[in-house]
């Protein structure tokens, strides 16, 4: 989480020197609506921890309102990965996958604007919404091809007996649901965007906080609220 901030303090200070050189005339080229798709890396998901949408209106020169869904995947801080003797590997320990989906609501302040065709645009934005947590059943496989949702009380589970996970779609039909809440504040930052098209990145934190603790590790201290950092990579259109 410290890179991440230090990561984007670094930006600020170098947007904030640029904009300090523009005239008073530069502006962004006037636009109505946005649509952005984008992957996120986040400090407790995997390398690509999920992927957002989001539809944005202006609502003044600096304002704008979004609506936006993101799908991620939320580890526990305790997962380790084993190799197998086949050349696979799993996660020992897991019983179930948590992916958060999180439609929500935000708004979004342009703190410096860009001249036309160049330049850097830098944006807080802020966000809330419902958090719904997705409790998938995590399969491993086992001798004879067998398939199981791993489970600690069972003996046959031990590392020596498990080939490897079954993949992480098996199980989803199985899934429990667990309503909560969701909040995000971050910053945008966007160097090559037009009227017509968007792209940049976004830093900031999150937080999803649930009704019940989430069974992610049966034998280690599982927990209900989930914070992260997180770093994504956006793009889109205009108009």
């Amino acid at each position: 989480m410290r890179k991440f901030a230090l990561y984007a303090l670094l930006l600020l200070v170098t947007t904030l020197s640029v904009n300090a050189q523009r005239s008073p005339n530069d502006v962004d080229e006037a636009y109505e609506k946005e649509n952005v798709f984008g992957i996120v890396k986040a400090t407790n998901g995997g390398l690509i921890s999920g992927i957002f949408y989001r539809h944005s209106k202006t609502l003044g020169p600096r304002d704008l309102s979004h609506i936006a869904f993101e799908a991620v995947n939320i580890k526990h801080p305790r997962e380790s990965r084993v190799n197998t003797v086949t050349g696979s590997s799993f996660v020992y320990g897991k019983s179930n996958y948590l992916v958060a989906l999180r439609p929500m609501y935000g708004r979004e302040k342009i703190l410096f604007r860009k001249a036309p065709q160049q330049g850097a645009r830098i944006s807080g934005l802020v966000a809330v919404g419902p958090s719904i947590g997705m409790e998938i059943p995590y399969y491993v496989e086992l001798g004879g091809s067998r398939k199981e949702q791993y489970d600690p009380n069972n003996q046959g589970h031990s590392p020596g007996f498990i080939s490897g996970k079954a993949g992480p779609f098996r199980g989803i039909g199985e899934s429990s649901f667990v309503l909560g809440g969701f909040a995000k504040a971050s910053l945008t930052f966007e160097t090559n965007s037009t009227k017509q098209k968007v792209f940049g990145f976004e830093v900031g934190f999150t937080v999803d906080a649930y009704t019940r603790e989430i069974n992610i590790l049966p034998l280690a201290d599982n927990q209900s609220v989930f914070t992260a950092a997180f770093l994504a990579i956006y793009f889109g259109k205009r108009r």
